[in-house]
C-alpha cells in the first residue's frame, strides 16, 4: 500500500537536517588523517592576503561542514477585514 503524500514512511526516523552517524564518522576520520600542523605550516608560507583568504575559504567546508542557506521570514501584523452587506432583507 503506497504512502500518502507528505507522510513519512518512518515518522520516528532521523530528524531533517541532523548529521547521520556515517557522515559524522567520516568527518572524524578525515580530521584525524589530516595533520593540522602541516596545514598551518603551509598557510604560514602564503604571503598574499588574498591568496591566504582563498585558501582558508576553500578549507572551511571540510572543517565545519557546509552550511545550508536559509531565508529569513519577516513577521507582519495581522490584517483585519470587515465585510458589510448592503441592501439585504431579512427573511422571516
Amino acid at each position: 500500500m503506497p504512502f500518502k503524500k507528505g507522510t513519512s514512511g518512518n515518522p520516528i526516523g532521523r530528524p531533517k537536517g541532523s548529521v547521520s552517524t556515517t557522515s559524522k564518522l567520516i568527518r572524524e576520520h578525515i580530521s584525524q588523517a589530516i595533520d593540522g600542523n602541516k596545514i598551518m605550516e603551509m598557510l604560514d608560507k602564503i604571503d598574499s592576503p588574498t591568496e591566504y583568504i582563498n585558501a582558508i575559504s576553500k578549507l572551511l567546508p571540510y572543517s565545519i561542514g557546509k552550511v545550508k542557506p536559509y531565508e529569513e521570514i519577516e513577521e507582519r501584523e495581522p490584517i483585519s477585514i470587515n465585510i458589510n452587506f448592503v441592501d439585504t432583507k431579512e427573511e422571516e
